[in-house]
């Protein structure tokens, strides 16, 4: 059974704030939830929900941290990660442009997607909500789980890196058969297998150190997250010890990515966030809790 607490526009458009959904008994925890929502996206209003919630939860840890990079008026259709040995999904429309882009499996301990943005906004009639001036907005972000939340801000530093586009017209330096081959690898077409070893190395290296890739993005972007991280982090600690989340262990990880894993068809009861609190499903769950467990109340939560 699962919960969201949402927010409805004008126009119709529904945005999820809080998801809550019981999972199956655990071995330390007798109603173990998991609980996901994104603290920028909550007015003061919907902390109230949040607070109310969290109250009725202990032995809390953090298994999943997301991160995201908005990126105006540069078309980064073209626009790869140079990495190697992670999945790579590609999702267009009807036109062929670039609408969604993933690195790394959804269940991966880290997983990076870039969107249009600005095409998401038009898709749900909020063309009026994009900043005058904007003539594109991608969206980028990162995903990370395990023992990845921990080290969230080095994942960063080190993928950001090799955030690329191909531009070997610029450099005199490469051959033109390498200038061929960074093209075929940067579109997925060239098989490694049928190189040798040494000269398969050799392109790979020269992906990683972006040589014939232009890395103007990844640069301006690291330069603002340098800027940011210590803010970042200083909001994600204050989140911490305000609700008493621990750090993610990889049993409890483990634990909720099979569980969340096996529930596919979940059945969600929405509430919306102007309805009063008596109403409110969340408050309602969480007295269910401890009219069940009159004596004891011990809950586990993702947030």
């Amino acid at each position: 059974k699962a919960w969201q607490y949402v927010r409805v526009y004008e126009n119709g458009d529904i945005e999820v704030l809080i998801t809550l959904q019981i999972l199956r008994f655990h071995k330390y925890f007798d109603t173990p939830v998991w609980l996901q929502f994104n603290p920028n996206h909550l007015l003061p209003a919907d902390y109230v929900q949040l607070d109310h919630v969290m109250k009725y939860v202990d032995h809390s840890h953090l298994t999943r941290a997301d991160l995201a990079n908005d990126i105006y008026n540069i078309n980064l259709q073209r626009y790869d990660f140079g990495l190697f040995g992670v999945t790579r999904d590609i999702y267009r429309s009807l036109s062929g442009d670039l609408e969604t882009r993933y690195w790394g499996r959804r269940k991966s301990e880290r997983q990076i997607r870039l969107y249009d943005k600005m095409r998401e906004m038009k898709k749900h009639g909020k063309a009026d909500d994009i900043p005058d001036g904007i003539t594109d907005w991608w969206r980028l972000e990162f995903q990370f789980r395990g023992g990845k939340v921990e080290s969230w801000q080095e994942e960063v530093m080190d993928k950001m890196q090799s955030f690329h586009v191909l531009a070997v017209d610029d450099n005199d330096d490469l051959s033109e058969i390498d200038k061929a081959i960074l093209a075929r690898v940067n579109a997925d077409k060239f098989d490694f297998k049928r190189v040798g070893k040494r000269y398969a190395a050799k392109i790979r290296k020269m992906v990683r150190e972006n040589v014939g890739f232009d890395t103007t993005v990844a640069e301006l972007s690291l330069k603002t997250f340098s800027e940011q991280k210590d803010e970042l982090q200083r909001q994600l600690d204050s989140m911490l010890a305000k609700y008493n989340i621990g750090a993610q262990t990889e049993e409890m990880t483990a634990y909720f990515e099979e569980e969340l894993k096996q529930t596919g068809n979940l059945d969600f009861s929405v509430v919306e966030s102007e309805s009063a609190l008596e109403r409110n499903v969340i408050r309602n769950i969480a007295k269910s809790w401890r009219e069940e467990n009159s004596l004891t109340h011990r809950t586990n939560t993702n947030s």
